[in-house]
């Protein structure tokens, strides 16, 4: 048992789901300044803005989804599923309620600069995924084959 104050090690799972975490997190967030930073000397605040709206969003989404994917790394096959689908029907659930609340105040929100918001989105999921990837392709899992 571990005296208090001191943590459990982690465990491969919950490592390799870390780690895949903190690449995506890199990668999302070194493709959103990019493309934020770019926005908003060449469009200006509200091009800007709109991308770093789009840019935060995004982050926070696959954040949640991993983060999630972290907390039940080490339980069965059909737990981490259900908790994938769950957490996922959550996040496309506020994101609806977020779209149709913008989309019932659109005079509140007439600045939004489509452009920068769906370049900042795509941009920063492919920011995420290729670092995601990356990591992945490196990472070793191991597999075991049924000798048979």
């Amino acid at each position: 048992m571990a005296e208090p104050g001191q943590r459990r090690p982690l465990s491969p799972h919950v490592r390799r789901a870390q780690q895949l975490l903190q690449a995506g997190l890199v990668g999302g967030h070194v493709a959103a300044l990019t493309i934020v930073g770019l926005f908003l000397a060449l469009g200006g605040p509200n091009a800007g803005a709109t991308a770093a709206i789009g840019a935060a969003v995004t982050i926070v989404f696959y954040t949640i989804a991993l983060g999630v994917q972290m907390a039940v790394a080490d339980a069965s096959p059909k737990v981490v599923l259900f908790a994938w689908f769950a957490s996922y029907v959550t996040r496309v659930s506020l994101l609806g309620v977020g779209l149709a609340a913008v989309l019932a105040n659109a005079e509140r929100w007439a600045w939004l600069d489509p452009v920068a918001l769906f370049v900042a989105v795509v941009g920063t999921v492919l920011g995420w995924l290729v670092l995601e990837l990356f990591v992945y392709s490196r990472m070793r899992v191991p597999v075991y084959d049924d000798p048979s």
